[in-house]
């Protein structure tokens, strides 16, 4: 399904997600793609993403229809208000509202204030008061920077690991650390795109150690996802439009459910590169028509559901001579989008551990 008028669509971010959508773009003829992404299906434009004004003259100058800020980077550079004050239509939330988004201990502490149930956790400023917390601590436990690291987060299982990761952190720049609780459980994560105030939810996805994920997280049943929905999910976003502004764009909610409880445990700004390409295509719908009616305050108007794809959908995320892989396959059933996932190189055995985790932890 697809807008039947020409669209000049410009794509910025180096993300997986940026990768996905020009794919997806580009198999519409009418449309005339470029991105800020080398390598990807659409024509490549060689600026770098913290050159605002170099960006907006080049969205001018080529008379952009839309514009989608596709990765944190992008979206938390001051492009967005940039091109808004140029005239131009762009997608990405911007503004205070991206607190959530962007600081992990802001973001836990406004979790903790709706009373949602998240993993316990501390912040630190100093490295030494943190590893004073963590000596006292039970393990494993989890090291996460306050802000986007491309060290990311650390699962450690040793007070000897715990504190290198602290240190780590700090000696890379970051300011301030968080401390979390572990949790064992079967992770999952639920998207929406909001128009301010109302969540339309794209979909879920079972994942497994950032490695492996699976549309649909199907260990969770119809009310308990109408519950994350209706008590977790529209309720936060509506206190956030109230705290700080009204959130407009896609929005990611990462969840871990243990034996007899779920918890939220943070919020992205956009598709995780893991979840990307399998939550871009899972949408019968069109993504122009998405895009551009959460931009003008009509998604609920438009869309008050979205029509899904009938397809199973896999994909796996691991390295390969250095280089981080994304891949995604989808299959008329679960089984087949497996072994076209393990075709294209996804280790079998891993994806094996990762299936009996979603089916069959207790």
């Amino acid at each position: 399904m697809w807008y039947n008028f020409l669209m000049r669509i410009f794509l910025i971010g180096k993300s997986a997600a940026a990768a996905a959508f020009a794919d997806y773009f580009t198999q519409n003829p009418d449309n005339i793609v470029f991105s800020t992404l080398e390598d990807s299906s659409a024509q490549w434009v060689d600026i770098a993403q913290n050159n605002i004004s170099e960006l907006r003259d080049f969205a001018l100058a080529n008379e952009m229809s839309l514009t989608v800020l596709c990765d944190s980077e992008s979206i938390s550079g001051g492009i967005q208000k940039s091109f808004i004050e140029a005239g131009l239509s762009v997608f990405a939330p911007e503004g205070e509202c991206l607190k959530l988004t962007d600081s992990k201990i802001w973001a836990k502490r406004f979790i903790y204030r709706n009373k949602i149930p998240t993993a316990r956790f501390q912040f630190f400023e100093k490295v030494q008061a943190a590893i004073d917390y963590i000596r006292q601590n039970r393990f494993p436990t989890v090291i996460k920077p306050d802000a986007h690291s491309a060290i990311g987060t650390r699962i450690c299982e040793t007070f000897s690991a715990a504190k290198s990761a602290v240190e780590e952190f700090f000696n890379t720049g970051s300011k301030r650390i968080l401390v979390e609780e572990y949790i064992s459980g079967r992770e999952f994560s639920i998207y929406a795109v909001c128009d301010g105030y109302n969540p339309v939810i794209i979909g879920d996805c079972a994942t497994y150690q950032n490695s492996f994920a699976k549309l649909d997280a199907d260990f969770l049943d119809r009310e308990e996802k109408n519950s994350l929905l209706n008590n977790v999910i529209a309720p936060l976003i509506s206190s956030l439009a109230k705290e700080t502004g009204e959130y407009t764009g896609i929005i990611g909610f990462d969840f871990i459910k243990s034996k007899d409880k779920i918890y939220l445990l943070e919020c992205n700004s956009f598709f995780k590169d893991l979840d990307a390409q399998m939550m871009i295509n899972s949408l019968d719908e069109d993504w122009a028509k998405i895009l551009e009616s959460t931009i003008s305050g009509t998604l609920c108007s438009d869309f008050g559901s979205f029509k899904t794809a009938q397809s199973a959908f896999l994909s796996a995320e691991f390295y390969e001579n250095g280089q981080k892989i994304n891949i995604c396959k989808s299959g008329r059933t679960f089984n087949e989008a497996r072994e076209r996932l393990i075709e294209d190189g996804a280790d079998e055995k891993e994806l094996t551990e990762a299936i009996k985790t979603w089916k069959y932890l207790q």
